[in-house]
């Protein structure tokens, strides 16, 4: 008998933590539905990138091809996460506008339209057993690539839309506001690389006089890289600039909600600085990147100079973020 009544008391704090399983399925229904009524287009580009996702997965298992020496299914796959994840993000950060909604859905229609037509490129592409990006070997591939770089506008918009209704709130909570509109910003500077990758020849041709082919600086397109991820390991390549700054839109808003729970004892002012600190070292970083690939260096064979500038960049943030949180420190040394 007591038994019994121990295991019931133990089911019972498992459903207590768990919930029964009708309740957690009419949560996700009603977070779901949540979502859809605050913006549908983004509802729509994070489902079909996670369709597209789930076809590279399965081309990945049957399909063993491979084009400029990588699996042909890898690039649909980062691809539909990456677009995936921005979507969620930015489904997320739009819960913090008060005003200009209707002006950032109307965006997310157009980023809609541009993430399918990217998507439906670039598996268009594998099918057909060659590469989307950078690729105007044919009619069929120009047109192709034509149709990625006309898609990109619409998605890289969404993000420099709400960046700039960010600025003009009022009311955020100081230190997710300040993160929401550094996470942004910093996602629109790691634009910057992707650009520089699409530019005529005589504007990469001011920007470094080394050899630009796509996403690669000094070398062709392709050759040995990285495992999945594939930047170059014997060249430059902008790729890894702009793979970090796309992803300041979920660090930095992690960060600022970090500190905002775990460090609210912390005065405000050194909240804040803590924000900026984090951003800066961000901000740098995607400009140590975007410099090593214009010099021709590879990320995975870095020179003295990049290991300097490194080795200073991650000092000084350190011990910025030491003196930001010693006041914190000794008040606990005091306490105890």
């Amino acid at each position: 008998m007591e038994e019994a009544t121990t295991l019931e008391m133990r089911k019972g704090r498992r459903t207590q933590i768990l919930g029964a399983p009708q309740e957690n399925f009419a949560d996700i229904i009603d977070l779901v539905r949540s979502a859809w009524r605050a913006n549908a287009p983004l509802c729509v580009m994070i489902l079909f990138s996670l369709f597209t996702l789930g076809l590279s997965l399965s081309g990945m298992a049957f399909d063993h091809r491979q084009i400029n020496g990588e699996l042909a299914w890898i690039k649909p796959f980062k691809f539909s996460l990456s677009i995936a994840s921005y979507g969620a993000s930015l489904l997320v950060l739009q819960r913090f506008l008060t005003s200009g909604k209707r002006f950032f859905h109307l965006t997310t229609v157009a980023a809609l339209a541009g993430a399918i037509l990217e998507l439906m490129a670039i598996i268009t592409q594998v099918l057909r057993g060659t590469t989307s990006h950078f690729n105007a070997a044919t009619p069929i591939d120009a047109a192709l690539w034509f149709m990625v770089k006309i898609s990109i506008m619409p998605v890289s918009l969404a993000v420099i839309v709400l960046f700039v209704l960010l600025m003009r709130q009022q009311g955020l909570p100081r230190i997710i506001g300040l993160s929401l509109r550094l996470g942004t910003f910093l996602t629109i500077v790691g634009l910057i690389p992707a650009m520089i990758m699409i530019l005529p020849e005589p504007a990469q041709q001011y920007i470094t006089a080394l050899e630009v082919n796509g996403h690669t600086i000094g070398f062709t397109t392709g050759g040995p890289g990285l495992p999945f991820l594939g930047w170059s390991t014997i060249a430059g390549d902008l790729r890894a600039a702009h793979f970090i700054g796309l992803h300041a839109l979920q660090v930095v808003p992690v960060v600022g909600w970090l500190v905002s729970r775990h460090l609210s004892t912390l005065a405000l002012k050194r909240q804040m600085q803590l924000i900026w600190n984090v951003s800066l070292f961000y901000f740098a970083w995607i400009m140590l990147l975007t410099w090593q690939a214009l010099r021709a260096e590879s990320i995975a064979h870095p020179s003295a100079s990049t290991i300097i500038a490194y080795a200073v960049l991650i000092t000084v943030s350190l011990i910025s973020a030491f003196l930001t949180l010693l006041p914190r420190l000794a008040g606990d040394r005091e306490m105890a």
